[in-house]
């Protein structure tokens, strides 16, 4: 019976143990989904967030991109034409291309298209496709301007990001 005078010991013990272990890492937290807006970073909303792909000759890659502060506005939408689900490089101004490769942008009081620039400037640079986990990585760049405002105070906006994350086909 000496243990016996111990055994209040064991609650502190046992908590030591667990409270050592290592706990298995979520899933979503092996994801990476970033934004930029002019050069200063913003936080993405990955629940609201998505990435997707349809099915069929023709495939559209759609990359939604949802700001955490703002989490029922759009955010920003970025959509590709013509996608292959390999690496590659999509650029905006292919204008003679006869794709549609534009962006969207909508948070709080700012509305903004990438054709409302006159160029039409931005592009999806996808550097890995894991078709089995059905995860992409890349980088993405989009220059928009403002819509809902006059052209004398419209504002520019660079947005810019990475992202290693899950996409959907459709």
């Amino acid at each position: 019976m000496p243990l016996a005078r111990f055994a209040f010991l064991l609650p502190l013990g046992l908590g030591l143990l667990l409270s050592s272990a290592t706990l298995p890492t979520p899933p979503a937290s092996r994801y990476q989904l970033t934004m930029r807006l002019n050069g200063g970073a913003i936080v993405t909303d990955s629940i609201g967030s998505r990435i997707t792909a349809s099915s069929g000759a023709g495939k559209v890659l759609t990359l939604s991109i949802v700001r955490a502060d703002f989490p029922d506005d759009v955010g920003l939408s970025i959509l590709v034409d013509e996608f292959k689900p390999q690496p590659g490089v999509y650029r905006f101004k292919e204008i003679l291309s006869g794709h549609v490769r534009e962006a969207y942008y909508r948070a709080d009081d700012v509305t903004a298209e990438s054709k409302a620039c006159g160029v039409n400037d931005g592009e999806v640079r996808i550097t890995a496709v894991d078709t089995k986990a059905h995860t992409l990585t890349g980088t993405y760049r989009a220059v928009l301007c403002q819509t809902n405002s006059s052209r004398a105070k419209a504002k520019r906006l660079t947005l810019e990001g990475n992202f290693h994350f899950p996409y959907e086909v459709r």
